[in-house]
């Protein structure tokens, strides 16, 4: 299956920029119901009636924007005489990717599209238009597939936590100490997923200079939780670069770390510099 193309540009959109192309003086003249008309619902290929779909609209249930993308197919037939293929699609946003087969679909045979709609960040109603383009014309589609529906919104202030580790979501992704003093540093943190989390730090891998503690240690969905990291100098050689290590989200190492940064004092970077 391949990814086709799309443009994330609406009608609105396309009808600013031909507003946008004509002169200062005449953008005040309306723009006719047939040139909208147009952009929304373009002239379709000659030889059209051979793609024969099943279903040209599909209306889903209401999507949970935190659901996750979901996927819908359309099926159709060949019902002329020679093999179809399609060449490329485009679609009115970049939420609703569509995906398709390349290879020829012979005369009576049957094939498929399937649009995957992504809500994240796409609350409220939809209507997205799928254009579909074979070898009968470059320029016309031969079919316009429609899918609309409703995006709940999220209840759950994920804006506010952008790093995620797994479904583990934080306010930020790394922190930084003064070389020479002690500091104590917090990030919070929400479980973006349907599961509880049992969540712990490696402190095995955790240098003697650093420590650091997940509370609470059982973490249910939608839950809030603050990872505490403490810095002492004193107490052993301090690095650069650290990572904190957390266990119980179900990711690689590497994948579920937060970075602990080691700034030097200015008179230390002075000195640096004048060596």
């Amino acid at each position: 299956m391949r990814r086709g193309g799309t443009i994330c540009c609406m009608v609105v959109s396309a009808a600013a920029a031909f507003l946008a192309a004509v002169p200062a003086q005449a953008q005040w003249h309306t723009v006719s119901r047939s040139r909208l008309d147009s952009l929304a619902n373009p002239p379709l290929a000659a030889g059209r009636e051979a793609m024969v779909f099943e279903r040209t609209t599909v209306t889903t249930d209401p999507i949970e924007e935190d659901g996750g993308a979901r996927n819908y197919t359309f099926s159709w037939s060949n019902e002329g005489r020679t093999p179809l293929v399609i060449t490329r699609v485009k679609s009115t946003c970049g939420c609703a990717v569509a995906a398709y087969d390349r290879k020829p679909v012979a005369a009576g045979a049957k094939g498929t599209v399937t649009v995957t709609y992504h809500p994240k960040g796409h609350p409220g109603a939809f209507r997205q238009r799928i254009f579909l383009y074979t070898q009968l014309d470059d320029e016309r589609p031969t079919a316009i597939l429609t899918l609309a529906g409703e995006v709940i919104a999220s209840v759950r202030p994920t804006y506010a936590y952008p790093h995620a580790r797994g479904a583990l979501l934080f306010k930020q992704e790394e922190v930084t100490f003064a070389a020479s003093r002690r500091g104590v540093e917090s990030i919070e943190c929400l479980n973006g997923g349907k599961d509880t989390l049992r969540i712990s730090v490696d402190t095995l891998l955790l240098p003697s200079c650093l420590k650091a503690v997940f509370e609470p240690a059982t973490l249910a969905p939608d839950g809030v939780g603050e990872l505490t990291i403490r810095f002492d100098p004193s107490a052993g050689r301090a690095p650069q670069r650290m990572p904190v290590v957390l266990q119980g989200l179900g990711v690689p190492p590497a994948q579920g770390s937060i970075t602990v940064r080691v700034a030097p004092e200015e008179n230390e970077m002075q000195h640096e510099n004048n060596n």
